[in-house]
């Protein structure tokens, strides 16, 4: 059995949940864990692929112990003195991508998993799993008629968390005013007539720094139901993303076979590897 961890926002879920199917592609059992929804209780994340109606197995309390994961005093004892008990594969992020996962029995893996490469082979059965819910208000119906039937391209501008000092370490600094300007020009350079679709979480700060007439400011969902978001980018015919797996999937989700993806050169301020930016999408440094 190989039990998943899944944590943080939709983005790191659905790459999580994408990694799961690779393995069940294979014929290996897969659950999953969901404990750090409930053991996380300051975090303002929660549990979101339940708008695919995904098939998501729950790994037991037993089945988690059985791996090695701590849920007690005694548990820490055992793990102590026993090291068979401890059967957890943490992900490297300063190594990329990590192929030998695949060849692991009995398993529990902690980590986010951001490459395509875990579940390129399997691509149609994703698609097919991370389909448009169902509920799209009336605005971004209309948004969404006119993205398809112009040159669109979608632009993520991710402020608000990413300006923490914990998450700015991580990820600060590197889709800079200067990225997106580069960006634009480049899609100017070799699209004809582009439209540019903004999503952002930091709507007043987009405003004072990009203005056109070939802008458009994206506004038609809230927190509840941003999710539409990254299907709104999926349908644009193509892509500027930011370091932020929730644009990533609404680059990677984008169907168009002629789509043009811009991501910024870096994925992580603190890690010199990284597998999240697919081969064929366009880098720009910073």
């Amino acid at each position: 059995m190989i039990i998943i961890e899944i944590s943080g926002g939709l983005g790191n879920q659905m790459f999580q949940y994408a990694l799961g199917q690779r393995f069940v592609s294979m014929g290996k059992e897969v659950k999953y864990d969901l404990s750090f929804y409930n053991e996380n209780v300051q975090t303002l994340r929660k549990f979101e692929l339940d708008i695919f109606h995904v098939d998501c197995p729950v790994a037991t309390e037993y089945e988690l112990r059985k791996m090695g994961k701590v849920q007690n005093f005694f548990d820490r004892i055992s793990r102590k003195f026993y090291s068979g008990c401890n059967k957890i594969y943490k992900e490297n992020l300063d190594a990329g991508y990590q192929p030998e996962i695949f060849e692991l029995d009995d398993t529990y893996l902690s980590g986010y998993w951001q490459s395509e490469k875990y579940f390129k082979d399997i691509r149609d059965r994703i698609l097919a799993i991370y389909r448009m819910p169902e509920g799209m208000n009336r605005n971004s119906k209309e948004l969404l008629s006119k993205m398809q039937n112009e040159n669109s391209v979608s632009i993520h501008i991710r402020r608000g968390d990413y300006l923490s000092k914990e998450n700015y370490r991580v990820y600060g600094g590197i889709c800079t005013t200067h990225y997106y300007k580069k960006a634009f020009e480049y899609v100017r350079e070799n699209l004809a007539n582009p439209r540019f679709y903004i999503f952002t979480n930091d709507i007043e700060w987009v405003k004072q720094q990009f203005k056109g007439d070939d802008m458009w400011i994206v506004e038609c969902n809230n927190n509840v139901d941003n999710y539409f978001d990254m299907f709104l980018m999926s349908n644009c015919k193509s892509n500027i993303v930011a370091n932020s797996t929730f644009s990533w999937w609404g680059a990677w989700l984008n169907q168009n076979t002629e789509k043009i993806v811009i991501s910024p050169d870096k994925w992580f301020r603190n890690h010199s590897v990284s597998s999240a930016i697919c081969d064929d999408w366009i880098r720009i440094s910073e």
